[in-house]
């Protein structure tokens, strides 16, 4: 599951014609950008800083990279010859220009070392290729004809599981408007060749993206449709692939901008489909469905992508905009909604479906002749066994056991072996059904009614932050308090947005809430933790700061903050206060005082301007209990520093000396005088 977090305008474009694109640099979160044919400028995509710029002599013809083998900022001009230089350098001109005989297209970018790709279809790593140069001796001519003649885009190095390294780039001849994808081997140099194209249609957008055992290329079609193709070394499966899915939110007949920004998770930009503007869209390739979706005001026709670590950025019209995006790692459940079994389904469920369904299904079991050989069988066994001798309960000698205890008790011991809980279903074909569960605490909807429109939800192929949207909305509006926290309890995947509602609502129902700023004349309330459920059910959810900060700050009072901050302590300084396990987190202590640090953090940025003119004297003891807290912790840490080196001997497995040489010596008392 992909989020879109974050979204602002990096840098502007001079020329959307003379731009080049984006490449990585040496630090992580730079970006090189080729901002036209002569200006080269180093960006910070967190701060949107202008780190490095230089203004070179001549024209490039493709992308500045970063070559980490040899430390150098490389670019192509004219495309026969390279310039190399480092970060200190001020002036490019002065730095020696090496010619090359045949024509390059690109230079790639790699993790090792650079590679120079030739508009042949050759490739060198960047050392090979200077130490070869002077080899050369191609046709001048024909070589500036092959460059007249194709153009070769999108280079990207793939790692395939085996270790072996391959290259794949497309390569368009411009006379026929011919579209091939080129896979090389850089081992073995070995080239494969796959024509993209289809009758009666047209292609609209094409990258190669990475999967789980091999790239794979995916194509988008003028008739809505997307293709995948595996670039596996051994496959005979021909281009462009077997179709997967229709692309219904973008509109295909204008052109589409692809590019593959992790495993299995690609960026499209696009004209929105049947109104105006355009949106960039994270598809998954694995799964076959649209992931996250930033919608902008305006299409602009010239547009490229490119990503790295945690931003996606968009070069379109005349500005870089960067957006900032997360991965989750519930990836099925968040996007399919694939929560529900066979087991789950019920005798009211199953009347909405089929109202026989039932009658049916017994029917045909007890006529099954195995069913009935079977049947004897059993019975003649029974006859064979001795009679148990067991006292029968009759409420005075032998007590009655209730059915809730012992369904209680069954529960209980599901919970030992795997998350599950134990449901009767008196219509049903069994007496008892076992639904797997994710949280040990998911008690279910309490009301068939609700239970039917959560389960329809979840069969209907609705992800976890869809059915969140529309059924918490609804339990918050009606103050269904006992829904609300199943909701929490059932979903892992909450969007921040109703996370931060949620806290406001579990707030407002919190016993006798703090009233400050003079309105209220009591003592602060101590949180109890007995009466917090729904609160400490909503403080255990995961979270993203940076998301749920302006939600906070628009749903939390100065009142909600400053109870939230008694409450938080207490989770962090008391041992016996522990919140409670959830799918990705564990209930110990440790993990209690690292969300409620977490919780504390996000509240004093998201409020950081009302508490500090604050001068509430409740809201100030609040803060210095936090701070005493935090200076304690700080404190800590100095009296670990000084066992940090013998922790690093007991891990290293090194002997320890003593302090005080072991070296015999002695000590006389000599009379001078």
């Amino acid at each position: 599951m992909s989020k879109f977090l974050s979204y602002y305008n990096l840098f502007p474009i001079p020329d959307p014609k003379e731009f080049l694109g984006l490449a990585s640099d040496r630090e992580k979160g730079n970006v090189v950008t080729t901002l036209a044919r002569n200006v080269v400028v180093v960006l910070n995509i967190s701060t949107q800083k202008q780190l490095l710029s230089w203004s070179l002599p001549e024209k490039l013809s493709t992308k500045v990279i970063y070559d980490p083998s040899s430390q150098h900022y490389v670019g192509v001009f004219g495309n026969h010859s390279l310039r190399l230089w480092d970060a200190g350098t001020a002036d490019v001109s002065k730095c020696k220009k090496l010619k090359f005989q045949k024509s390059i297209a690109h230079l790639v970018e790699t993790d090792q070392e650079a590679l120079v790709l030739y508009s042949d279809g050759v490739c060198q790593t960047l050392s090979q290729a200077l130490a070869s140069r002077k080899d050369q001796k191609e046709d001048t001519a024909e070589q500036l004809a092959l460059v007249a003649s194709k153009a070769l885009s999108k280079p990207t190095v793939y790692t395939m599981p085996q270790g072996q390294q391959v290259l794949t780039y497309f390569e368009e001849t411009k006379a026929t408007g011919v579209l091939q994808l080129i896979r090389l081997s850089l081992a073995t140099s070995t080239r494969r060749e796959y024509i993209i194209e289809r009758e009666s249609v047209r292609l609209t957008g094409y990258a190669v993206v990475e999967g789980d055992t091999a790239p794979q290329m995916l194509t988008i079609w003028s008739d809505k449709r997307i293709f995948m193709l595996n670039l596996a070394e051994r496959t005979s499966e021909r281009s462009p692939g077997q179709y997967v899915s229709m692309l219904a939110d973008l509109n295909v007949e204008k052109k589409l901008s692809v590019h593959g920004v992790s495993r299995n998770f690609a960026a499209i930009y696009g004209a929105n489909y049947g109104q105006e503007g355009a949106s960039l869209l994270v598809y998954n390739t694995q799964f076959k469905v649209v992931n996250a979706k930033q919608y902008f005001k305006m299409y602009l026709e010239f547009s490229r992508l490119w990503a790295r670590d945690e931003h996606i950025l968009l070069a379109m019209g005349q500005n870089i905009a960067a957006v900032r995006y997360r991965m989750s790692s519930e990836i099925l459940v968040d996007m399919l909604g694939s929560q529900s079994s066979d087991t789950q389904m019920n005798t009211i469920e199953l009347d909405h479906i089929n109202e026989e369904d039932t009658l049916e299904s017994a029917i045909k079991f007890a006529g099954s002749k195995k069913h009935r050989q079977s049947y004897a069988k059993l019975q003649a066994n029974l006859k064979m066994l001795p009679p148990l001798e067991m006292s029968e309960a009759d409420g005075r000698k032998v007590a009655y056991d209730p059915p809730e205890l012992f369904e209680e008790e069954m529960s209980e011991l599901i919970k030992q072996h795997v998350h599950g809980e134990l449901i009767e279903c008196e219509n049903g074909l069994d007496d008892v059904s076992v639904t797997l569960m994710t949280n040990y605490f998911d008690e279910g909807p309490m009301n068939t009614a609700v239970q039917a429109l959560v389960r329809q939800l979840e069969r209907s192929g609705a992800g976890e932050e869809e059915i969140i949207e529309k059924i918490l909305t609804l339990f918050i509006k009606t103050k269904n308090t006992e829904h609300v926290l199943m909701c929490l309890r059932r979903y892992s995947n909450i969007s921040e947005k109703m996370l931060a509602w949620s806290l406001r609502y579990a707030l407002d129902n919190t016993p006798n809430p703090t009233r400050i700023n003079g309105h209220s004349t009591e003592e602060p309330m101590e949180t109890d933790q007995t009466n917090d459920e729904l609160l400490n059910a909503v403080l255990a959810c995961s979270f993203d700061p940076s998301a749920i900060e302006p939600h906070l700050q628009e749903r939390l009072q100065i009142s909600h903050v400053q109870y939230l901050l008694n409450h938080l302590y207490v989770l962090a300084s008391e041992p016996s206060a522990q919140l409670e396990e959830r799918p990705n987190r564990e209930a110990s202590l440790v993990q209690t005082e690292s969300q409620a640090l977490q919780w504390f953090g996000t509240l004093l940025t998201s409020h950081f301007t009302v508490l500090t003119i604050s001068k509430d004297e409740q809201v100030l003891d609040s803060l210095t209990k936090w701070s005493d807290l935090l200076a304690f912790y700080r404190d800590s840490l100095t009296d670990m520093a000084a066992l940090l080196p013998q922790l690093t001997k007991i891990v290293e497995m090194r002997e320890t000396r003593s302090m005080y040489s072991t070296a015999w010596y002695g000590i006389e008392e000599v009379v001078l005088y």
